[in-house]
């Protein structure tokens, strides 16, 4: 651990109020003698976390956290003592004296330090390079793309050419060590041999909130795969714990408002248009530690995702994670198959702003990928939706709210605003006898088995999701456990990431599902064909999802007359007919 001065500390922690420091992190209240916030370590809804400006100390009644501004530093961004007296040390301009660091701290923050500056170094060659013969296709595309010389030099793009070691002789030549070269990420070795990570791409340097290059983001040029390509994670880099575009926020004195992409070039056309802040996650679903970062700049983000599956199921995981953090959220939807660089290109910022304007608010959102499974012009259809959206609106807080889309599921199914209200159950016969009861019982049990059986074998072979494909529905997951747990898989497999089950854990951010996570890790792996047994998982699932909704018909039909009668007949004959194809 770093050891520093007494009295250097004294100053360090006189010039950095705790008050200031953490309320770039927590919305905070003043009560009485204390500031008070929801806490940033724990979910909590009525806040628990307290700080004292006389003392200079927080600490949570919730997850019992406290201790100093350099402790709140550390566990808010994971950072080593000796990290976190840095981060404070660089708010306030306080030099760092490093006479009184033991030496193992002293050899991590320079290799650190040389890290950056190899990146540094790399960022101007690829930039060179973009504005030499070598780069004129792909400064050609990013024209055609809309990308001036003004917005290439505000985002330092550059490009990577078609060689296997220009960089890592780069480096060489410029004196740094081997070892170090191979840790810095701009390499990859391949049987001993160093090669350089990053070849035939545009270049997207990744700077941090000190302005500093710490990886960088590529995008292939023609065929190739994957189509963007990321520094892995280093001593400087954790893709987790940063945002591309964050250091342009950092230069903004008033941030209201934050759009959230998926891909680097959705920001840089965002802003090459007019738009004044927007972020992306770095080849990952966005997690906690980014919603955070996010926090410093700003408490209202719009998840503006691509227009796609992929993007739907990206964004209702978002949505989840930055609701957790008290950020006030809003989704921008799409075409199918549009993303905002496409939509931007096309439409430009008056055509954006448009979107903007119409954004929904959570709920929203899920009340409208809800409508997308259903068929509104027919009566089973309207039925469907409605139960899926009394599901949805008995979990917002409101009663406002509640009652407004409850109105507006009333307009577009017919039944009454009441029953949504009141619930999934009153919109079906209310009658349910004691044998059913335990049918369900014993249905739901067999489903959760194959649920999670299903989950245990994508976990250990994910390839084997993208082979699957249309026979994979969210629909057919009734636990919301699983179905979180399916989400996050199915979004890092869909952005071309086979994540070992320790990076699947790190992506779940609620507790129940990481520890059901865990669980299915741990399920013994034993079929001699993985790919057919989860098509049989998949198949067991399909075939609960058919038996509970005839089931659902049939306690309809006693009490149904006329057409309706008719029609439930019909179905329970379609339904019968499919569960003998299974």
């Amino acid at each position: 651990m770093a050891r520093f001065d007494d009295v250097w500390l004294s100053e360090l922690y006189a010039k950095n109020d705790i008050v200031d420091v953490i309320s770039s992190y927590v919305t905070l209240t003043e009560r009485g003698e204390r500031y008070w916030g929801l806490c940033p370590f724990h979910h909590e809804k009525t806040p628990s976390f307290s700080v004292s400006r006389d003392r200079q100390l927080f600490y949570c009644f919730g997850c019992k956290q406290g201790g100093n501004v350099a402790n709140f530093v550390m566990k808010a961004d994971n950072l080593t003592f000796g990290e976190a007296v840095e981060v404070l040390a660089r708010r306030v301009g306080l030099p760092v004296p490093q006479a009184v660091e033991d030496s193992e701290y002293r050899e991590i923050r320079e290799k650190k330090k040389k890290i950056a500056e190899m990146h540094r170094l790399a960022a101007r060659y690829y930039f060179d390079t973009l504005h030499s013969p070598a780069g004129a296709r792909a400064l050609e595309y990013l024209k055609r793309r809309g990308i001036g010389e003004e917005d290439i030099r505000r985002f330092g793009l550059g490009f990577a050419p078609d060689s296997w070691d220009s960089v890592a002789k780069l480096l060489e030549e410029n004196g740094y060590p081997q070892v170090l070269i191979r840790e810095s990420g701009l390499v990859t070795v391949k049987n001993g041999k160093c090669f350089d990570t990053f070849r035939s791409r545009v270049m997207f340097p990744i700077i941090n909130v000190f302005g500093e290059v710490i990886a960088f983001g590529g995008l292939v040029l023609g065929r190739g795969e994957p189509k963007y390509l990321n520094t892995r994670d280093t001593l400087l880099f954790n893709k987790r714990r940063n945002l591309y575009g964050i250091d342009m926020l950092r230069k903004q004195r008033d941030v209201k408002s934050v759009v959230i992409v998926e891909g680097y070039m959705d920001v840089v056309s965002l802003v090459a248009h007019g738009v004044k802040a927007a972020v992306a996650s770095l080849g990952t679903a966005l997690t906690r530690e980014q919603a955070v970062l996010l926090k410093r700049y700003t408490q209202n983000v719009y998840l503006s995702y691509d227009g796609d599956e992929a993007g739907e199921i990206a964004t209702q995981k978002a949505l989840s994670i930055l609701e957790a953090e008290g950020l006030n959220v809003r989704v921008i939807r799409y075409p199918d198959g549009m993303d905002p660089d496409d939509f931007i290109r096309k439409y430009g910022l008056a055509g954006f702003a448009k979107k903007v304007k119409a954004s929904l608010l959570p709920d929203g959102y899920r009340l409208a990928i809800a409508r997308k499974s259903f068929d509104l012009s027919t009566e089973d259809g309207r039925e469907g939706y409605a139960q899926a959206a009394a599901d949805i609106i008995a979990r917002i807080d409101s009663a406002i709210r509640r009652e407004r889309y409850a109105e507006q599921v009333s307009a577009e199914t017919g039944y009454s605003a009441a029953s949504i209200l009141e619930g999934r159950q009153s919109l079906k016969t209310e009658k349910n006898t004691n044998s059913n009861n335990r049918y369900n019982s014993i249905e739901k049990s067999a489903q959760d088995d194959a649920e999670g059986t299903f989950l245990a074998y994508a976990m250990a072979y994910p390839h084997l999701l993208e082979e699957l494909g249309s026979r994979m529905e969210p629909e057919l997951f009734e636990n919301i456990v699983h179905k979180n747990i399916f989400y996050a898989l199915y979004d890092s497999v869909k952005r071309g990431i086979q994540p070992t089950h320790a990076e699947l854990l790190s992506e779940l951010e609620d507790e129940q599902t990481r520890s059901e996570a865990a669980r299915l890790a741990q399920m013994p792996i034993v079929a001699d064909d993985p790919r057919l047994f989860m098509q049989d998982c998949l198949t067991s699932m399909r075939l609960g999802q058919l038996e509970r909704r005839r089931e659902s018909l049939k306690e309809e039909l006693r009490t149904a007359q006329g057409d309706r009668k008719r029609h439930l007949l019909a179905e329970i004959g379609e339904l019968n007919k499919e569960l003998k194809q299974q």
